[in-house]
């Protein structure tokens, strides 16, 4: 099975680290084929805008729907964000790792990023 297991913690000594580390060697051991996607040592930002597309479909006014269904018809995302979503599609297993920090979870906006219009 192909899994990808996603962490989202500050510290990689943290508990979640060492969750994360275990999962992955589990995984790994029992004959699973694992990826891993660690979004702070990616220094992954949330926020979505025209850094996110290698092509343009209206340079003079951004409309994120737009951007987004033309970087589908012409593989126009950004390299970075399009290896994450390559990971994400091809995952039988989907594991989140994360902390619930007064009471919001930091993954939502790796999905929310990844989740274009045309593309999931």
């Amino acid at each position: 099975m192909k899994v990808l297991v996603v962490l989202a913690h500050a510290e990689p000594q943290s508990f979640n680290g060492a969750m994360f580390r275990t999962a992955v060697e589990t995984l790994e051991a029992a004959g699973h084929t694992v990826a891993t996607s660690d979004l702070y040592a990616l220094h992954f930002d949330p926020v979505s805008d025209r850094r996110n597309f290698a092509t343009t479909k209206d340079a003079a006014y951004f409309k994120q729907q737009i951007e987004e269904m033309h970087a589908s018809e012409v593989g126009g995302f950004s390299p970075e964000l399009e290896a994450e979503m390559r990971k994400v599609e091809e995952a039988d297993l989907l594991i989140l790792q994360f902390p619930l920090w007064w009471f919001r979870y930091d993954c939502r906006c790796f999905f929310l990023l990844l989740s274009t219009v045309d593309q999931m």
